[in-house]
């Protein structure tokens, strides 16, 4: 049995309660606009098809970029290039066709979807969007996965000798890291 104190949590802060998380970058491209985003708001949602659902907030380009092309990645990188995608978090300046070049990330397309894939990823899916939905301040996408890859290091699941996975502990602690690494012995 639990012993202490609890106490309630407010609304705006329930979210919290699911940290620490992976991120993942999720991408998209339309015509020869490349937009991309830190994502911790995704997850598996269907074993058969294997589908995945990831929640975008409503004003970001990438959202905008799914919407038009109905496909998206996502991509899990290590924790050595965190500085690199930790700059995905930032607002795209205007006339910026592509993000993730303007950002120095390489990238190529998809095995099977048109959409980007981080040259540093340990591992991504290619998606394509099956339905989407609003909800509250986001929208929510469930899409099959069409393909997926991964370094050896997984198996049936992640042994950890090479991916390092970001954890993301959330923004709002003053003095405190936003992400921190995730150590194996």
């Amino acid at each position: 049995m639990v012993c202490g104190v609890f106490r309630k949590i407010p609304g705006q802060r329930v979210h919290r309660l699911f940290y620490p998380q992976s991120p993942a970058v999720v991408a998209s491209a339309h015509r020869n606009e490349v937009g991309a985003l830190l994502a911790t708001s995704i997850m598996p949602v269907s074993l058969e098809p294997p589908m995945v659902g990831v929640a975008l907030g409503r004003q970001q380009r990438t959202k905008r970029l799914v919407d038009l092309s109905g496909c998206f990645s996502a991509c899990w990188v290590s924790y050595q290039s965190l500085e690199a995608v930790r700059k995905l978090a930032e607002p795209t300046e205007v006339g910026v066709a592509d993000k993730l070049s303007r950002l120095g990330l390489r990238y190529r397309w998809g095995e099977v979807v048109k959409a980007p894939v981080l040259e540093d990823a340990v591992a991504w899916v290619e998606c394509v969007v099956d339905w989407s939905r609003d909800v509250g301040d986001h929208v929510f996408y469930a899409a099959e996965v069409r393909a997926a890859y991964a370094v050896e290091d997984f198996e049936e699941y992640w042994g950890f000798r090479v991916y390092k996975p970001i954890l993301y502990v959330g923004a709002a602690r003053k003095g405190m890291p936003s992400f921190v690494r995730f150590d194996v012995e």
